[in-house]
């Protein structure tokens, strides 16, 4: 089970002064940045942003639980954008959650490791390749059950870990191990999505655009099929990022997360991952 160091300082004079140097940057580049809802925004007491990379709207949640969208694409430019735009209008000092995979980059980590961020560690960037190959060996009764060709997975796996299929159209379909029977076989959490995944799992073309098979008469995986290659992802313990979260909650500090995974266009929030829901739930309770 992996594990973090989940929490940096915030120095509020280098907040300051970066948001400072930051807004030179903007005001050079951007002809006009106008917050719309600021005033809801309150002055005192905790708070948690949710945000998302795109249209500009602010929307009233209770216990000043704010789901907050933002204007411009980059998602290291949109933390910038709205950090400037809560101290500008509120003064309010925000701690991001942040991938820990961005806070080893030199000058990002280095950066950000001075406005106190909380480090969040992500199983699918700690992955591995895993051994031998894994297939369905009845997709269709049983979509669960993955058995594995040369695998070693009492060794290399772990419950509540990942099984990752190789990387198609800059997506990779992944599932959590719910159980695991031996070497060669474990038990998943849910069943992998997609009509790519089933082909890669099952060697087969007769698969439809939700992965369901279409040829119901042959449930078991192509004949002669040996399965994919694969990538096992680990559990991570999130127990000293949710601690963070709640210590600056309870200081009555402010937390920003962008919990989508993604950026995009559309002009509504998508729903909330669940691993950005305890902190809420905490809060409300």
């Amino acid at each position: 089970m992996a594990r973090q160091e989940s929490s940096a300082p915030m120095v509020n004079w280098i907040y300051d002064l970066w948001l400072w140097l930051f807004s030179v940057l903007v005001d050079l580049f951007f002809r006009e940045v106008h917050p719309r809802g600021s005033w809801k925004i309150p002055r005192r007491g905790p708070i948690i942003f949710v945000a998302a990379p795109h249209a500009n709207q602010v929307r009233k949640e209770p216990i000043h639980f704010r789901r907050t969208t933002c204007t411009h694409a980059s998602k290291f430019v949109d933390p910038l954008i709205l950090m400037r735009v809560i101290k500008t209008e509120a003064q309010r000092r925000i701690s991001w959650l942040i991938a820990e995979k961005s806070m080893k980059r030199r000058f990002i980590g280095g950066a950000a490791s001075l406005l106190g961020p909380v480090s969040v560690g992500r199983a699918l960037d700690s992955t591995k390749p895993g051994t031998g190959k894994i297939y369905l060996p009845d997709p269709a009764r049983d979509p669960l059950l993955v058995r594995g060709n040369g695998t070693n997975f009492e060794k290399e796996a772990e419950i509540a870990g990942l099984l990752v299929l190789p990387t198609v159209n800059g997506l990779a379909a992944n599932a959590e191990i719910a159980e695991i029977h031996g070497r060669e076989e474990v038990r998943m959490k849910k069943e992998f999505k997609g009509d790519v995944a089933m082909r890669q799992l099952t060697g087969r073309e007769d698969v439809g655009e939700k992965g369901e098979l279409t040829n119901g008469d042959v449930p078991k995986a192509q004949q002669a099929f040996e399965g994919t290659s694969y990538k096992i992802a680990p559990k991570v313990d999130q127990t000293q990022v949710y601690n963070a979260v709640f210590d600056r909650i309870a200081a009555g500090g402010c937390i920003g997360i962008f919990p989508e995974g993604g950026s995009h266009d559309r002009t509504e929030l998508l729903p909330l991952k669940g691993r950005s829901r305890p902190p809420v739930r905490r809060i409300r309770g």
